[in-house]
């Protein structure tokens, strides 16, 4: 018995395509956008003193995106 593998199914390309996010930057990247909605969420409901505490988070994993541009390279 004879398995093919379509097209569509074949293994990851090793090289990402320029624009990407390396997949090291993934978790931070989306903390960081689930921190800003998170804040402007607590923004319309008035809640300042919540708002401020994400967007800390938010700044917080951007520099960590930052730190790890300047150890690993691309970014």
């Amino acid at each position: 018995m004879t398995v093919t593998t379509p097209a569509s199914r074949s293994a990851a390309p090793s090289e990402p395509h320029a624009g990407t996010i390396p997949l090291a930057h993934l978790q931070p990247v989306l903390a960081a956008f689930n921190a800003c909605n998170l804040a402007s969420a607590y923004l319309e409901r008035g809640n300042v003193a919540a708002a401020r505490r994400k967007l800390v988070q938010a700044l917080a994993s951007v520099n960590q995106v930052h730190a790890c541009a300047q150890q690993g390279g691309a970014a």
